[in-house]
């Protein structure tokens, strides 16, 4: 059976590997097919490592003789010398009223003197005795370094004592100004490291320094109707 060339038509003959006309070869077995790749294993991203804190850091805690403690107890030492204070002033002035009240119980029998027997005397009811205005405690004013509030007078004698090497002065004084306008006063004066509180009509203005611990203390002493301030200085 007679070939031709796929390309040109020219006929071929048996045996042929070369076209006579194009010069085509043709017969030859094709080259087999690339095998393909081995697909590669996907590879899984390793797991992220847990983050372990490291343990937490212990909270400072003062030493028994860190500076902090120190400050602390004679803060307290100071609020329980005014306590002790306060208390004293209140027992000295029941004392004094006691007084008061038993001079004019001798005063009222010595000038009206009660006749003997039984005759009925009707009296009429008398007035309330006054009740006598509280008077300040004796002593001397003790200057504590801190400004005096303007137009405040001295209530009794102040107090001076020594704690753990450093030197505590104190002094009270009253004004007929408001708690408000008193710690207004103290905030101005004692300059920007103030530290100023405020709440239910009182007030304490701090100031802690390296040279020591100023606190002063406004608030209203319903006794006095007055406002009462209480300087307590401390310096090493």
């Amino acid at each position: 059976m007679a070939q031709f060339c796929t390309k040109c038509g020219t006929p071929l003959t048996e045996g042929m590997k070369f076209c006579t006309g194009c010069g085509a070869t043709f017969g030859e077995p094709s080259a087999p097919a690339a095998p393909p790749p081995p697909l590669q294993p996907a590879v899984t991203p390793p797991a992220p490592r847990p983050v372990v804190a490291g343990p937490a850091a212990a909270a400072p805690t003062a030493s028994p003789g860190s500076p902090v403690l120190k400050i602390i107890l004679i803060v307290v030492a100071v609020l329980i010398f005014l306590g002790l204070l306060s208390a004293g002033a209140c027992v000295y002035m029941v004392y004094r009223a006691k007084q008061k009240v038993n001079q004019f119980e001798k005063q009222v029998h010595a000038t009206f003197p009660m006749p003997a027997g039984t005759r009925e005397v009707r009296t009429e009811p008398s007035a309330p005795a006054a009740v006598p205005v509280p008077t300040p405690p004796a002593g001397p004013v003790v200057d504590t370094g801190v400004p005096v509030y303007p137009g405040a007078a001295p209530w009794g004698g102040g107090g001076q004592m020594s704690l753990g090497g450093n030197t505590v002065k104190t002094q009270q004084y009253t004004t007929d100004d408001s708690v408000e306008k008193v710690v207004a006063f103290y905030k101005d004066k004692m300059g920007p490291t103030a530290r100023v509180m405020e709440s239910g009509g009182q007030g304490v203005v701090q100031v802690f320094g390296t040279s020591g611990v100023t606190t002063i203390g406004i608030a209203t002493d319903s006794s006095l109707g007055k406002t009462k301030i209480s300087i307590s200085n401390m310096t090493k």
